[in-house]
């Protein structure tokens, strides 16, 4: 039973050199491999990170409250978020196909590595038994060649007193049989030697096949992992096509309700230089305009029936508006409470173009009443800084409180001039007047 054990041990021993060196190179082929894969993914994971940064999608005012320049910054920064949104999507398909491919790659080249890996050692061990079998009937034949060699020394023991003729004989029969045993102990060394070698490589065997199984179970973590990163990608990409669906959706009616404020437009321009070409047809142009009027209502009436509908099918676009609405009046009840309106400066000059003032981070500038209001002055042009300063002309004029706060719109703002342009050309004619004014920001 000891002799089985030590022999054991020796084959484990004797076997590790070998398939260390075997496993090692196979292991840092791959694990090289594997290296350079996941180098290139990190890489490219970076670069979609980089490319695809999100920006915040900012609240859209309802187009009724500005006017047509209004509506076209509207439009601009809702194709602008568009083209963000589809681009974001697009990253995020190439890096989901990217990963997806990377996954499947890993998931084959660990199975065909732990396959292989499982193979040779099977093999091994098949060897590394049948030596050992092999030595374990040597090692039998020679236990049974030195019982035979004792029992012929013990027989020419018995015989020498006997048999004088035969003692020659025996003693060389004697001499061969010692020789047998010397030669038979030298084996009997050499394959002890031999058998802790092979136990040596069984262990080395048994550590290496260990390791194998840790890497394993270290490559299928790592795959879990992948597969999370994966699932949190998909839902995100989900996420992000309902937002592009919704501002494709608010792009349309945007677009929509611009064309008609712009057919309106030039019918009312069409209509005031008929008046004023042809006056003996006002009659009929005025009931050219009450029809038109009519048709607006008509129209109007329409489109509020149609956006009714609207709203019934699209009632979860509605709810995230009042829960935006329900934020702004959280964050603002104590102006809400004093009944404190908030108003966009805004400028015009003496060529009648209307223009939104706005901060250094591009949003309007508002305010509330009550608060300063820093009204910066006009920029001069570096050639005749002297002769703009002296022929500009700077009004301010603000609604006051419990007044009318004037035109929401900015169709129904009055015509520049009027009684000062007839009281004074030529102070219109040689000065720029420069008028800074106020809107309201809650007029519908």
């Amino acid at each position: 039973m000891s002799l089985r054990a030590k022999s054991h041990t020796d084959l484990q021993t004797a076997g590790r050199s070998s398939l260390d060196d075997r496993l090692s190179s196979s292991m840092s082929s791959s694990n090289f491999n594997r290296g350079s894969r996941f180098g290139n993914v990190t890489g490219e994971e970076f670069k979609g990170h980089s490319r695809s940064i999100r920006r915040p999608v900012r609240a859209v005012r309802p187009v009724s409250a500005v006017s047509s320049t209004g509506s076209f910054l509207q439009i601009n920064h809702l194709q602008g978020e568009l083209v963000r949104k589809r681009k974001e999507c697009e990253d995020l398909r190439k890096e989901n196909k990217f990963l997806s491919n990377e996954i499947h790659m890993e998931r084959i080249m660990m199975r065909t590595e732990s396959e292989l890996t499982m193979r040779n050692l099977r093999n091994l061990n098949q060897e590394l038994q049948a030596q050992v079998k092999e030595l374990k009937q040597k090692l039998y034949l020679s236990q049974q060649r030195v019982s035979l060699c004792s029992r012929a020394a013990d027989e020419a023991e018995g015989s020498r007193g006997e048999a004088e003729k035969t003692r020659n004989l025996a003693e060389a029969r004697a001499l061969g049989s010692q020789r047998d045993k010397e030669t038979s102990e030298r084996e009997r060394s050499r394959l002890r030697e031999e058998l802790q070698l092979l136990m040596k490589e069984h262990t080395d065997l048994q550590r290496s096949a260990a390791l194998t199984e840790k890497s394993y179970f270290e490559s299928q973590l790592k795959l879990d992992r992948v597969s999370g990163e994966k699932q949190v990608l998909l839902q995100e990409n989900r996420s992000t096509r309902g937002e592009r669906d919704e501002l494709r959706h608010q792009l349309r009616n945007v677009t929509e309700e611009n064309v008609q404020i712009k057919q309106r437009e030039m019918a009312s321009r069409r209509r005031a230089v008929a008046s004023e070409e042809e006056g003996e047809k006002a009659n009929q142009a005025q009931r050219e305009a009450e029809a038109e009027r009519r048709l607006a209502e008509k129209e109007r009436q329409e489109r509020a029936s149609e956006c009714l509908r609207w709203r019934e099918k699209h009632q979860e676009i509605n709810e995230r508006f009042r829960a935006e609405e329900d934020l702004k009046a959280l964050r603002q009840n104590k102006s809400c409470q004093a009944n404190i309106k908030s108003y966009f400066l805004c400028m015009t000059e003496s060529n009648q173009r209307v223009k939104i003032l706005r901060n250094q981070d591009g949003a309007p500038r508002s305010f509330t009443e009550g608060d300063p209001v820093f009204i910066p002055t006009p920029e001069c042009s570096p050639e005749e800084p002297e002769r703009s300063s002296s022929r500009t002309l700077l009004r301010v004029s603000a609604p006051l409180t419990g007044r009318d706060p004037g035109p929401g719109h900015f169709d129904e703002l009055p015509a520049f001039g009027g009684a000062e342009t007839d009281a004074a050309p030529h102070t219109r004619r040689s000065r720029k007047v420069v008028d800074y004014f106020w809107i309201p920001t809650d007029q519908e």
